[in-house]
């Protein structure tokens, strides 16, 4: 097994023996090849007939664990290929995004619906790849994620940042700040005692968002924030540590994306089950948004 450029890889939840890779084959062609031995042996199928196609993404649905999409571009279009044994045979879906992709995800329940992020938009489609429409006005997308805590919640970022949905793509929220002006290549989620984000990037290392049950808190390089932590679980907001009211530290406030206050904090619990869903910071200021050390972002889900 073997390509010109190795454009994906995946492994399979229920068993280490099964590896399907993806790329571009010696011919040109968008291929795809299956191994059912843990590498011992391959085999290829070749999905496209051009002479520059390519296969950037690799997909498995979560809930129909022998469904698998590959996503790429063939004859200097979007192509996305859909297979329900595994690999073994594969068909182009029906409609496809009108430009590369670069990134896919499946949702965690309904093998049917699908994000695929490309440099002409995030689309997404709820009819295995029959059509597709385009669920973000943005542009330059790169790599999309479901978090497996929640359905409703999808990270997609790429050439302008990133962008978060926690009511299953109905609305998103600009999650950029402290990675202004870097291309996000790829998105991952893992546990490190704790479930976190990570974005890989181009030429600027690698970012952290913590998650806890659905929250994000963000620690770019991993630095230890200023402002005390904060949790959201239930609709309580749960800030951490000795009391802002008291000495030197200002007073910590809750602020909308848009900078403006909506909450004065407390150490202990804070009520913020009224607030809509979407992005907030927890900031040492009294108003405008401050430096980014100062800040916590939290996101609020349903």
């Amino acid at each position: 097994m073997w390509y010109n450029d190795g454009g994906s890889v995946i492994g399979h939840p229920d068993s280490a023996n099964v590896v399907i890779t993806g790329g571009q084959t010696p011919a040109g062609n968008l291929g795809v090849s299956v191994s059912r031995d843990a590498g011992a042996t391959w085999s290829r199928v070749n999905l496209s007939s051009g002479a520059a196609d390519f296969c950037y993404s690799l997909v498995l649905a979560p809930s129909q664990s022998r469904v698998v999409y590959a996503g790429g571009q063939a004859s200097g279009a979007g192509a996305v290929y859909r297979s329900t044994d595994l690999g073994s045979t594969w068909a182009r879906t029906s409609g496809s995004p009108p430009d590369t992709v670069f990134g896919m995800a499946v949702h965690p329940t309904d093998a049917a619906q699908v994000y695929a992020a490309s440099p002409a938009g995030l689309f997404r489609t709820t009819n295995s790849g029959a059509s597709w429409d385009n669920a973000n006005a943005g542009t330059g997308f790169r790599s999309v994620r479901f978090f497996a805590g929640g359905s409703d919640t999808i990270v997609a970022a790429g050439d302008s940042g990133a962008v978060i949905s926690t009511d299953g793509g109905a609305t998103w929220t600009d999650m950029t700040v402290g990675i202004e002006g870097v291309r996000v290549s790829c998105l991952e989620f893992a546990d490190r005692g704790g479930d976190v984000l990570i974005a890989g990037t181009r030429g600027a290392s690698c970012w952290l968002w913590t998650i806890n049950t659905g929250i994000g808190t963000e620690t770019p390089n991993v630095e230890v924030r200023t402002t005390n932590a904060a949790t959201i679980v239930c609709g309580v907001l749960f800030l951490n540590g000795d009391s802002p009211r008291t000495g030197t530290v200002p007073k910590t406030v809750l602020l909308d994306i848009s900078g403006r206050k909506v909450l004065d904090l407390h150490t202990g619990e804070n009520d913020v089950s009224g607030l809509a869903p979407g992005l907030y910071f927890v900031s040492q200021a009294s108003g405008a948004r401050r430096s980014a050390s100062s800040e916590t972002k939290v996101v609020l889900t349903r």
